[in-house]
């Protein structure tokens, strides 16, 4: 087992909610302060999001960002030990009847999130709805790592799509009557990336979610999971991004992805400290 994977399995094992959560919550904030992880990147991103911000807030922020991601990874540890305790940290939703609409009648949904607030968590509270959950993700070159954190990701009811595999078995997913959850916040610069505006500025742009709402014939539906405090959050769902019902599929893809753009910006507007900043998102 890789240090890293060791160290993550070792802290699952101790931490429980209470004193035990708030003090590791406290050591990996303080270690992400220390280390500082792409600051600058952070910084510069911050910067291009919110102009008119001040120096002091862009720090005063990314302060926050360290804490509230101590906190999502001490609380996605405590979930492993036993996942029902994820049904009493979500106290608000809205939008559920979206996906119950769908799953009544066999149909699935692209799920669009951002990485923003507790996407693990969120796919969790789903998980136990009932829905029948996938999410493709980008597996980390540490092998150890990468079998652990599937093995957490299984074990409050998801089910991981290989990123090799996210040309085809989205789809078939989707037509099976599965929900697909996609991440349309990263910065995209392979095929079927667009050239698109974020935060006014544009930079590589996923079009999948869109693309593969269009071909399995479902809706995209923007989900978020947003952090009230500890152990707090509410789930917002929906409405769909509504499918334009004429033009090209390429047309329908931009103007579509155009408007998931706009709604991951509502996000981060609305609770900046809950968004991944350190990612390269303008990097092109």
């Amino acid at each position: 087992m890789s240090l890293q994977s060791g160290l993550l399995e070792a802290a699952r094992k101790w931490v429980r909610p209470g004193w035990r959560a708030g003090l590791l919550t406290g050591v990996l904030y303080g270690a992400l302060r220390l280390l500082a992880p792409r600051r600058r990147m952070a910084l510069s991103n911050m910067a291009i999001a919110f102009p008119g911000s001040t120096p002091a807030w862009r720090k005063k922020n990314l302060s926050r960002v360290y804490r509230h991601f101590a906190a999502s990874l001490t609380e996605y540890l405590v979930v492993q030990n036993d996942p029902a305790l994820v049904d009493g940290w979500f106290v608000a939703s809205s939008g559920l009847e979206w996906l119950s609409g769908q799953a009544s009648v066999g149909k699935g949904a692209v799920l669009l999130m951002a990485h923003f607030g507790s996407w693990e968590l969120m796919a969790a509270w789903l998980g136990r709805r009932g829905f029948d959950l996938y999410g493709v993700i980008q597996e980390p070159e540490d092998i150890d790592l990468a079998e652990l954190i599937e093995k957490y990701r299984r074990n409050i009811g998801g089910k991981p799509i290989p990123k090799r595999s996210m040309l085809t078995e989205p789809v078939r997913r989707l037509r099976e009557g599965a929900m697909v959850v996609l991440a349309g916040d990263q910065n995209w610069g392979g095929k079927g990336a667009l050239r698109l505006p974020f935060f006014g500025k544009e930079c590589g742009t996923a079009g999948g979610p869109a693309s593969f709402a269009i071909m399995a014939g479902v809706p995209l539906v923007p989900v978020a999971a947003t952090r009230l405090g500890p152990f707090k959050y509410r789930i917002d769902i929906g409405p769909p991004i509504e499918q334009p019902p004429e033009g090209s599929r390429e047309t329908r893809v931009v103007a579509m992805t155009r408007e998931a753009n706009r709604w991951i910006e509502g996000l981060i507007r609305k609770a900046p400290e809950q968004w991944l900043w350190m990612h390269r998102r303008w990097r092109d």
